[in-house]
């Protein structure tokens, strides 16, 4: 009894050190994770010589094929982002965004054309928050991630999985953000 103990801290150890990364940026909204989703998830984290890891990670989850659904939240405005989404997005995908305000603002300034072009989408719903979002998320086809950004809006770190544990906190997470949110179009009637 006390070995098993003694091994499940030591694996906790173990995950708290390989996810440190993640958690020095994301730690509030693994607080209520269930207990070893974190050990079934990937990580990739920026580093000196590979500052771009995680982004690379978020496009190979991606993909460059249409999916059947996309679900996501993001706290920056990215070019990046907005062509992988684009790329994915086919004629049955559906696909949902959550966004907070100022990245609502960002996104209209910055890529106009971008939000016009999906506001004419059908099977788009762009959400809006009043909640300051400071971690993004991505659910595709069976697959879930949730990426770390630093104070200054760098992404530092992701974690994904397919298990359905990791796929299945993702999602309540996604629904946590979402149950804050409305649709675009109410806010401008």
């Amino acid at each position: 009894m006390v070995h098993d103990q003694y091994a499940e801290f030591i694996g906790t150890v173990e995950c708290a050190d390989r996810m440190s990364e993640f958690l020095a940026n994301a730690a509030e909204i693994c607080e209520g994770a269930p207990s070893g989703v974190l050990s079934q998830m990937n990580i990739t984290t920026a580093a000196d010589n590979d500052p771009h890891a995680p982004l690379n990670r978020y496009l190979t989850i991606v993909g460059n094929e249409p999916v059947d659904r996309f679900r996501g939240v993001t706290p920056i405005v990215s070019r990046v982002f907005n062509e992988s989404a684009k790329d994915v997005l086919g004629p049955d995908t559906r696909m949902e965004l959550v966004v907070d305000r100022d990245v609502l603002e960002r996104s209209m300034d910055a890529y106009p054309e971008s939000f016009e072009r999906a506001q004419d989408l059908d099977q788009f719903e762009l959400r809006v928050t009043d909640e300051d979002l400071d971690f993004g998320l991505l659910l595709v086809d069976g697959h879930g991630a949730v990426s770390a950004y630093d104070k200054h809006g760098n992404l530092t770190a992701l974690v994904d999985g397919d298990a359905p544990e990791v796929v299945s906190w993702v999602e309540s997470l996604y629904e946590s953000v979402c149950s804050t949110s409305v649709p675009l179009e109410q806010l401008e009637s």
